[in-house]
């Protein structure tokens, strides 16, 4: 599960629970990217609190690892390189891609799409009944109303955080006073 995690938040983890029960998987990888190609005009969290935020909103989840792949190699995130480093590790692994229904309209302008569908099934985690007609599996989840961008938001106001995120990760937050200007991205 990729992403920019600006910040992780309780409707990532529960999401990733259901995908990871429902398929069956093993272990779920949480991949903080170090810059999205998709959100390059917005500045998000330095890319080691992300992880830092990852790290503690699944320290006590048996079956959640974080791989910190995208942050160490730098530069702009790609989903084809990281699939690369994921059958590498495991040659003999099916390997899974969870992306949200919202990035199936962009899913065509990813770098080496067409590789990536040689390495991975991806998994389209849907969050409304009706989802536009795709060849992947199709997770159809609960409707979970949060949002990286108005927890971002929530904090630029003053406003409390308290349940949309793991108390670890809000304190991070506050420790590091990340997210006080409103951006969007």
């Amino acid at each position: 599960m990729g992403g920019t995690f600006d910040p992780i938040h309780h409707g990532h983890l529960i999401l990733a629970r259901d995908a990871r029960e429902k398929l069956g998987l093993d272990k779920l990888v949480f991949v903080p990217n170090s810059r999205s190609p998709h959100k390059l005009a917005g500045v998000p969290a330095p890319p080691d609190l992300r992880a830092a935020m990852v790290r503690a909103a699944i320290v006590s989840e048996q079956g959640f690892e974080l791989d910190e792949v995208e942050i160490l190699r730098g530069g702009t995130s790609y989903t084809i390189d990281t699939a690369l480093h994921m059958r590498a590790l495991q040659p003999e692994a099916t390997l899974f891609y969870l992306i949200g229904e919202d990035n199936l309209g962009d899913l065509h302008t990813w770098r080496r799409v067409d590789d990536l569908h040689k390495l991975v099934q991806l998994v389209v985690i849907a969050r409304a009944a009706d989802v536009p007609a795709h060849p992947y599996l199709t997770l159809h989840q609960r409707r979970i109303d949060i949002s990286s961008t108005e927890i971002r938001q929530r904090i630029a106001k003053g406003q409390s955080i308290r349940y949309l995120v793991p108390e670890k990760v809000r304190e991070i937050i506050e420790n590091h006073q990340l997210y006080r200007e409103v951006v969007s991205f």
